[in-house]
């Protein structure tokens, strides 16, 4: 991985999302079956793989909607979650994408992007 430091943050940021992800998966009331669940990270992932290419200025755009899509399925997902004790979960996750945002923005000199 050919990246700046400054883009570290958002890596550990999105390690820290698929975390809460594996652990929100394995107390889903079916654990392994949930296609949003499957959805979520393959946005994570895509967003990784987005910072992974080393030019952030060309990936930026995509790398940010994959970060906002992320949270918007995080929503869904909580709105109609079974796992006990999900919250904080769900904090680490939105915490997550904030933070990985953040640091695209701060590594191209951007302000944060505000909806």
């Amino acid at each position: 991985m050919s990246t700046s430091d400054g883009l570290r943050p958002a890596f550990d940021a999105l390690d820290s999302c698929q975390a809460a992800l594996d652990k929100l998966d394995a107390l889903c009331c079916e654990p392994g079956r949930s296609p949003r669940m499957k959805t979520l990270g393959e946005s994570l992932a895509a967003a990784r793989s987005g910072l992974e290419r080393g030019d952030v200025s060309a990936t930026a755009e995509t790398v940010l909607a994959e970060l906002e899509d992320a949270g918007a399925q995080v929503g869904r997902l909580q709105v109609g979650c079974c796992a006990p004790n999900r919250l904080p979960l769900y904090v680490t996750f939105l915490e997550g994408l904030t933070t990985a945002q953040l640091a695209v923005n701060r590594e191209l000199g951007l302000a944060p992007h505000s909806g």
